[in-house]
């Protein structure tokens, strides 16, 4: 194409220039338009009502990327549903003291919009203790407030320092290795389950980390059948290195033997007699009565003999006379008819 035609051609393409120019300044000025009637929509909702909703589009502008539709309040608007569940009250047990800063710690860390400042988070937590010895300890703290105009608790990290020092153990670690080294925490009658449970928090509390030792102390406390068949095992045996191996496996070989124990109570001899006949009761015996001692003293002891019966031979049956030379009765031999040989 010549230089001629291009700039004959030029009028052309001014004018497809300005039509999409005309078409872009129509678009803008609907979207312009929409926006203020959002706007006024927003408006006449307040700003209660309309939390919750997104952010309208705004009009690009020239030399600026295109916007996301995705609202940028949304992850706001969303935590307002979110309700965490608020800590238990705290009655002063240095066992529960843990767990209720735990809570504490939870529910500030998924609303944090709910607390203007530290004072509000340490009031807030106070008003969780209200029974026992954890009571009379926020009273004592708002009684210094009322006279002093202000509490003891410098932030909340102060107020953590404080409540570890009268709430919770004074030497955890110590007390657990203590634990350790003697039988209460021996499994006992407990699950295998259980059992685990509190060996676990024992040795996060006294901060065992050797494996082998960890082993040794958890095969001695379980039940005695149980450590019994772990000793026994000649193949499957986990390593001493691998505490992990050895809770599994004890948790198994404890449902197995549930599961025998099961099986064995619930199975009962069966029936041999057919359907609808009765097993007949046995007549029972008439109860043989001792005879009656002959002498006061008829048991043997040392220096208690029973006396002979002397008369005894005496008492013997007598037999009927009879003839010794004929055998009948009624006569004697003198008197037989047979006492002569002829």
């Amino acid at each position: 194409m010549s230089p001629s035609d291009m700039f004959e051609d030029s009028p052309i393409h001014i004018d497809c220039i300005l039509a999409i120019e005309a078409t872009v300044d129509d678009m803008r000025s609907q979207n312009e338009a929409t926006h203020r009637l959002l706007q006024d929509v927003l408006d006449k909702l307040g700003p209660a009502q309309a939390r919750n909703v997104p952010n309208p589009i705004r009009p690009p502008t020239c030399g600026s990327a295109q916007s996301s539709p995705i609202p940028t309040s949304s992850a706001g608007w969303r935590k307002n549903f979110f309700k965490p569940s608020a800590p238990s009250e705290f009655n002063g047990n240095r066992s529960a003291g843990k767990v209720f800063l735990t809570s504490c710690r939870t529910y500030i860390c998924l609303c944090p919009e709910s607390f203007e400042d530290d004072l509000t988070k340490v009031i807030w937590a106070m008003s969780y203790m209200k029974a026992g010895r954890a009571g009379h300890w926020a009273n004592c703290e708002f009684e210094h407030e009322a006279k002093s105009g202000h509490l003891c608790f410098i932030d909340w990290v102060d107020f953590e320092e404080e409540f570890r020092k009268d709430f919770m153990s004074l030497d955890s670690e110590a007390a657990a290795v203590n634990v350790l080294e003697t039988t209460s925490y021996f499994q006992g009658r407990q699950l295998v389950d259980d059992y685990l449970d509190q060996f676990k928090d024992l040795i996060e509390d006294s901060s065992y980390s050797d494996p082998k030792t960890i082993v040794v102390k958890f095969c001695r406390g379980l039940d005695r059948r149980i450590s019994t068949a772990l000793a026994g095992m000649t193949y499957g045996r986990p390593a001493d290195t691998d505490p992990k191996a050895w809770f599994r496996l004890a948790v198994r070989m404890d449902q197995n033997r549930a599961a025998d124990e099961a099986f064995h109570t619930s199975h009962r001899q069966p029936n041999l007699l057919a359907p609808g006949i009765s097993r007949i009761p046995m007549a029972s015996r008439p109860a043989q009565v001792a005879p009656a001692a002959r002498f006061a003293h008829s048991n043997l002891s040392p220096g208690n003999p029973v006396p002979m019966d002397i008369d005894a031979t005496r008492k013997a049956k007598a037999t009927p006379d009879t003839c010794r030379r004929c055998g009948k009765t009624r006569h004697w031999a003198k008197d037989c008819d047979l006492r002569f040989n002829v």
